[in-house]
């Protein structure tokens, strides 16, 4: 079934979104699940969503796409050439109009924003190998290529484009060389999250501002272009169906960029509610915390989709350590009690698994995939006592990162508990009226989980037996932890020489794409133990795209 993007308005696809909402679209027929309560069957992927939305399951029915301009339309409007046209000028845009500057040529750089940039002050880490030269001179041992890639495709069950994952392991060091040889400095190199012998994090001197502004730089002295306050509205494409620039500016005085190829680097679609809900189902409508002040609302993805780009994996995100519920600021006492890993247990009572945050992904997918897409941490005046006096099990999400106790966590959580932001209670049986959780199995876990406590050892989710402390003491707390995201990760299928493909796999000719908005390359949510991948992502996409362009528009020339 197809709908059109007005109908999935009129069907109440805009203004509707509660965090941990049951509905994937508020005011769309529902469909009966398999279970009489269906949070049970819920699991926050696309197909729960397309279920309750009654549309193609595939979610090959995109009713955000943007209809392409036909060029001889375009050719009536104010007209601007170029070699090669980028729209977005974030980590992924910048790289991919310097390296084509680089290249010989002429460029220019579409930013919607008053300003250039995107999300460069978010990024920290990247994903680096010993192919690197500065890794590989400081003797740092990672995987090999063959190692990373068997691991990589592993964990993407083998559903990624294996060659676009291959061009990223043999040439992720690329751009970082190029940067290096341009004056940038490395102040960290670190182990991926999934400890020695995988990955290098690097992290640069003035973060990924500072390689921005070696971006503008280069880009200035081979006399390219950033446009700022100016979005991009349509591709532009030909008679045969290449697509040769886009239109761009106010609706009542648009300009025609013309250009002999065109890489779109727009930065995902974390800020358009619609497109977050009806992609990523209900676990979809938790902040996208890195998305906040930018303007990442998918127009890139759907101005592509409208030319014929399809589905590279709309529906995975990048998660991150749970929120808590009602919303507190990163570092406040609450956020820091909730990431300990105390006891985790689902509305129903149930131990969600293993409490750890040994990786990222571990609380993301609990938080995700637990019937309402949440779990609660519960824990005792105990607990409350030793996060007063003693280290916590895990850093604080709050500049300054700290490790140190919280000395008034008490009268914080006195306080959390009137604005509703936390739960406290003399009896678990009270704590279970409290946040709804069914109040015999929530009784019948802790005194598992205290059995387990007292013989020093968790045989059945293998906790470390460090972190295994007995719930016993009133008052008892318990805060509701949510999804969290830092922003979308994929956008339409491409190639490994980053051209957007149709629906037959063959590429669209002169349209590229990278970062969020590249598909095929990651096929699940993102995976912390693979830590630094999505910069990486973006920064391999961006370089090795204008390669790839540049030969494009040579040999079209």
């Amino acid at each position: 079934m197809t709908i059109s993007r007005r109908d999935f308005l009129k069907a109440g696809g805009a203004g509707a979104f509660a965090v941990c909402a049951t509905g994937a679209l508020a005011g769309c027929a529902s469909q009966p699940a398999a279970n009489d309560d269906p949070e049970l069957s819920e699991t926050g992927t696309d197909a729960t969503a397309g279920a309750e939305a009654n549309v193609d399951l595939t979610r090959d029915t995109h009713p955000f796409a943007i209809e392409g301009t036909p060029a001889d339309q375009a050719a009536g409007l104010e007209t601007v050439s170029c070699d090669y046209l980028v729209i977005g000028s974030g980590v992924c845009g910048l790289t991919t109009a310097a390296h084509a500057a680089e290249l010989g040529n002429q460029v220019i750089v579409l930013e919607k924003a008053t300003s250039d940039g995107g999300a460069t002050s978010y990024t920290e880490a990247h994903f680096a190998l010993d192919t690197c030269k500065y890794v590989k001179e400081q003797g740092h041992k990672t995987w090999t290529i063959k190692e990373a890639y068997d691991y990589f495709m592993h964990f993407n069950n083998y559903r990624p484009d294996g060659m676009l994952v291959s061009s990223f392991l043999r040439h992720c060091n690329e751009p970082y060389d190029w940067f290096i040889d341009k004056g940038a400095q490395v102040n960290t190199l670190l182990y991926s999250l999934a400890g020695p012998n995988t990955g290098a994090g690097m992290f640069f001197e003035g973060k990924a501002a500072a390689l921005a502004d070696i971006c503008r730089q280069i880009l200035a002295e081979n006399g390219g272009e950033i446009v700022t306050g100016t979005p991009a509205t349509s591709l532009v494409v030909d008679a045969d169906g290449a697509v040769v620039g886009a239109v761009a500016g106010a609706a009542d005085s648009p300009t025609y960029y013309q250009a002999k190829a065109v890489f779109v680097a727009t930065g995902g679609f974390g800020r358009n509610a619609e497109m977050v809900h009806y992609y990523l189902g209900s676990k979809g409508d938790a902040a996208f915390v890195g998305d906040e002040q930018l303007e990442h609302d998918g127009d890139g993805i759907n101005m592509m989709l409208g030319v014929g780009a399809t589905n590279g994996g709309l529906e995975w995100s990048q998660g991150q350590t749970p929120n808590v519920d009602g919303g507190v600021p990163y570092g406040d006492p609450i956020d820091r009690a909730a990431s300990e890993p105390y006891l985790w247990i689902n509305k129903y009572g149930k131990r969600v698994g293993c409490e750890s945050f040994t990786n990222l992904t571990i609380p993301f997918n609990f938080a995700s995939y637990a019937p309402g897409h949440c779990y609660y941490n519960v824990f005792d005046a105990d607990m409350v006592k030793r996060m007063e006096t003693e280290n916590f099990f895990c850093q604080s999400r709050g500049l300054p990162y700290t490790f140190d106790p919280e000395p008034g966590m008490g009268e914080a959580l006195d306080a959390g508990a009137a604005a509703g932001n936390c739960f406290k209670a003399d009896t678990l049986e009270d704590l279970a009226s409290q946040t709804g959780i069914e109040a015999a199995a929530l009784v019948q876990s802790i005194d598992e989980y205290n059995a387990l406590c007292d013989k020093g050892e968790d045989d059945i989710f293998f906790k470390d037996a460090s972190m295994l402390l007995p719930i016993k003491t009133a008052p008892f707390y318990a805060i509701k932890c949510i999804p969290s995201r830092l922003s979308t990760l994929c956008g339409v299928k491409v190639n490994e020489d980053l051209q957007v493909t149709d629906a037959n796999g063959k590429p669209i000719a002169g349209l590229y794409a990278g970062g969020l908005d590249s598909g095929g390359f990651f096929t699940t949510d993102y995976n912390h133990a693979f830590s630094g991948s999505a910069s990486s992502f973006s920064y391999f996409s961006g370089y090795h795209g204008a390669e790839a362009a540049d030969k494009f528009i040579k040999q079209t020339a």
